[in-house]
Parts: C-alpha cells; structure tokens; sequence
C-alpha cells in the first residue's frame, strides 16, 4: 500500500530538514575543531588593480553611483556597483606629491566569500605583491582583522613566493627550507607536514603557483583580469544622436555589465562551494575535494 502524495511531500521535507540541521551541525563542528586552513592570492584573484589610475572608471563604481545616460530605461536598470579604493603601488613610478598612482577594484562577491570562508577555517594571505600594497588592501578589506585571522605572506617578507611557488609549509608546520634543522629525522617532519596540509586550500589564479605541493592543495580561479573588470564596468553611449536609440543601447549596455558582473559572483560562490566541501569531506583531506574539482574542471574543458 503507497502512502498518499502529502504523507511522502512531507516525510520528504523532514528529511530535508534533517539533511540540512545535520549538514550544518558537521560544517560549525569541523570549523571550530578540525578547521580548514584557507590561503587565498590577491591580485587577478579577489580583485583587480589599475594602474595608472583610469579617467573612465567612474560611472559605477561604489564610490561614484551615478548613471549614465537620461533616459527613462537607464533610471530604472542601473549599472552594478563595485568597490574600489585608490593607492600608491611603489611597483610603479609616483613622486612625493603623488597622492594615489593605482585603482583597486574588489571582485564581486570577494567581500561576501570572503567573510562566509573566515566561519568555515582560517583565512590568510598569499600574495607575491610587496607589504605596502599588500597592507593597503588589507586596510580596506579587512580592518578589523575579523576575515583574514591567520598569517600573511608577502614577497617583502617571503621572496621566494615569485621564485618558487607558494609553498603551504611554511604555515602548515616544518618550514619550506632545505637548509633547517630543528631536529628530528626528514620522515617524521614529512609526515606531520602531510597531515597539517590535510587541511589546507590555495585559491589562486596561477598554476605554477602550486607547484611546492605538487598541485595537490591549489585550486585554480578564473582570472578577474583588467579585461573582466571592464566588462563590468559602465560603457554606454552617450553620443549617439538619436535619444532614443540612445536610450535602447544604453539599456543592453547595462544588461550586459550586470551578465559579467554576475559571472564574477558565480565564481566566487563556486570557492565557497569548495570550501564548505573541503570542511566537510568526511575523510578529512580537502586533496580530495581539490583533486574532484581539477577533473571536473579538465572535463569541462574537453566539453
């Protein structure tokens, strides 16, 4: 005898409710006991900066939130917003007088990510930029220290981050040099260095940058590069001579900002994604969970 079709709508929404109540116990219960160890690059990863600073960066930025064109369409779809702040990178020429020579431009959705990421684990830095820049980007990202609570490494502090990769040990336990000795025989610090990089994550959108563990802790972002900032950004028409074809290209011009900008949220859902997995993956290795989404991504590339 079948149960009608509301006994099973319901027994199926306790069993849902269930799923989720125990999926989200697991999630705090892995965080605060087992957490994982998030490292997460800057630069064509969480954000994209300018230099020299942009003239035409201004229409819908946060800072700036005007819009663009005066027709009745464009009042009512408005551009995207996206953070920024200006800076001095010393990567590039500026004088005394020199009040800002950069534009940083945060992802959209790295805010959001970020902070959803810092209740899964621990997240640091792992940057090849220098400490100014570094710390500058950390001062408008983060001020209160509340997202990224563990280290950051910077080529100022780490040189051999642009050299070598971005090797995981030298936080996860036992250091990265060759030439240490602190005691105790190359297996033993071999294998507490493998149960400590259980837990570890590199996001980052250079390859080569996980070559120090053999690609098995890195998870390769699509690049927020200059080009995929500009598709979020505002271009409309502001010349055309017809106020209404003005208006209609106006329209499809935002559309199309908020289609990229959407695309930049998506990717940074798909790293939470990842590391709510990575935090509950019943074997306690997120190599796993890393080794998963490299083959989804290989297959998706041969699609």
């Amino acid at each position: 005898m079948t149960a009608p079709p509301q006994q099973l709508l319901q027994l199926a929404r306790r069993a849902s409710t269930i799923s989720i109540t125990s999926l989200t116990g697991w999630t705090s219960y892995k965080a605060n006991t087992d957490p994982l160890h998030i490292f997460w690059d800057l630069d064509h990863t969480i954000l994209c900066s300018v230099t020299p600073l942009p003239s035409d960066h201004t229409a819908n930025d946060e800072k700036h939130n005007d819009t663009n064109g005066g027709g009745e369409e464009s009042s009512l779809i408005k551009p995207p917003t996206i953070h920024h702040f200006d800076q001095i990178d010393d990567d590039f020429p500026y004088t005394p007088l020199t009040v800002a020579n950069t534009r940083t431009y945060f992802r959209p959705g790295a805010k959001v990510a970020l902070w959803l990421c810092s209740k899964l684990g621990i997240c640091h830095v792992y940057t090849a930029a220098q400490e100014s820049y570094t710390m500058n980007i950390l001062q408008e990202l983060d001020p209160n220290k509340e997202v990224f609570r563990g280290v950051v490494l910077h080529r100022t502090g780490y040189p051999r981050i642009v050299r070598d990769g971005k090797d995981l040990t030298v936080v996860m336990g036992g250091g990265a040099s060759n030439d240490d000795d602190n005691g105790g025989s190359n297996t033993d610090k071999k294998e507490s260095n493998d149960i400590r990089l259980k837990r570890a994550i590199l996001f980052d959108d250079k390859v080569s940058n996980f070559k120090p563990q053999k690609y098995e802790n890195g998870v390769s972002v699509l690049p927020f590069s200059e080009e995929r900032l500009n598709k979020c950004l505002s271009s409309t028409n502001k010349n055309s001579s017809s106020s209404s074809s003005s208006s209609n290209e106006n329209y499809h011009c935002v559309m199309d900002n908020w289609t990229a900008y959407l695309q930049e949220v998506k990717e940074m859902a798909r790293l939470v994604g990842i590391s709510v997995w990575g935090t509950v993956h019943l074997s306690g290795d997120v190599r796993k969970v890393v080794d998963w989404v490299r083959k989804l991504n290989e297959d998706d590339n041969e699609v």
